[in-house]
């Protein structure tokens, strides 16, 4: 299993810059999940992952195991790019970030 990490400050995502997001390829399942690390807005509130295609169809959302993790939905995987979202039930929402899988190695 491969982990994509991110970080969540505020009501901003992006990709934890020492987590390496190449080579990431469509169409596997099961395989890829996401980790967060967040900021002390978030830190008592229960989290939901929104997972998006590029033209903004909404996957299964994914509750975070252990307020930090979740697998990222198969459906998510099958095109080349896919947008990831955290939403708090304090409120507070991330802006959507939207992941690359080139489909091959760096």
């Amino acid at each position: 299993m491969r982990t994509l990490k991110f970080i969540v400050k505020g009501q901003t995502i992006h990709p934890d810059p020492r987590c390496d997001f190449s080579g990431l390829i469509p169409g596997t399942g099961g395989y890829l999940q996401a980790e967060f690390s967040f900021s002390k807005e978030w830190v008592s509130t229960p989290k939901v992952v929104a997972f998006f295609s590029r033209l903004g169809n909404e996957y299964p959302p994914q509750a975070l195991k252990d307020g930090r993790t979740c697998m990222i939905p198969e459906e998510a995987l099958q095109k080349r790019f896919f947008k990831v979202q955290v939403l708090g039930q304090n409120g507070l929402v991330t802006n959507k970030l939207e992941i690359d899988q080139k489909g091959g190695c760096v």
